[in-house]
């Protein structure tokens, strides 16, 4: 998700946004584009895409999971037969891969060096860490009050409401008077 400045005389209804994208881990690279979305200065673009990341068992792949980064650049449309403009490109390191699945954070778009006051919100998740699963095992004590055979034998109390005599129940639709 990000935010757009505006240049003056600008509505927000007239902002069409794309993202482009490319991943390149070792000597592998993709690259993509999300569909031009109108309307609004915060735009939402959910859309998932599948890359395929090679042989992960591989060691040069760990190496390259430490150098790799995901590359995203925003355009507008500038109008009809015109180029569309760039608002910034936008960066996010793979590194954490190694102990974790999923990368969620937003990174601030830049502008060649300058930073601009657009963000943009990437989810980045594999299936399991480079690293192998993280597993932690705890020891935990545990208190027992009273002894285990104090179990009750009768069932926990029904919250149906009390049978009438004759054994019918009171129908929920008819009011009793008191």
């Amino acid at each position: 998700m990000y935010r757009v400045c505006f240049v003056q005389g600008w509505k927000p209804d007239d902002l069409k946004v794309h993202v482009s994208w490319e991943f390149s881990v070792g000597d592998s690279s993709s690259k993509g584009s999300t569909k031009t979305y109108k309307g609004g200065i915060n735009p939402d673009i959910f859309e998932q895409f599948r890359i395929d990341i090679g042989n992960r068992a591989a060691r040069s792949f760990a190496r390259a999971i430490k150098r790799g980064s995901l590359k995203a650049t925003i355009y507008y449309d500038r109008g009809f037969l015109k180029k569309a403009g760039e608002i910034g490109v936008a960066t996010v390191k793979v590194a954490d891969w190694e102990n974790l699945a999923e990368i969620h954070e937003a990174v601030s778009v830049m502008d060649g060096r300058k930073q601009t006051a657009t963000k943009l919100e990437v989810k980045l998740r594999i299936r399991e860490p480079v690293g192998g699963a993280q597993c932690e095992f705890t020891d935990m004590r545990w208190l027992i009050i009273g002894k285990s055979g104090n179990v009750p034998s009768n069932p926990a109390p029904s919250l149906a409401p009390p049978k009438q005599a004759g054994g019918r129940r009171p129908s929920p639709n008819v009011r009793r008077r008191q």
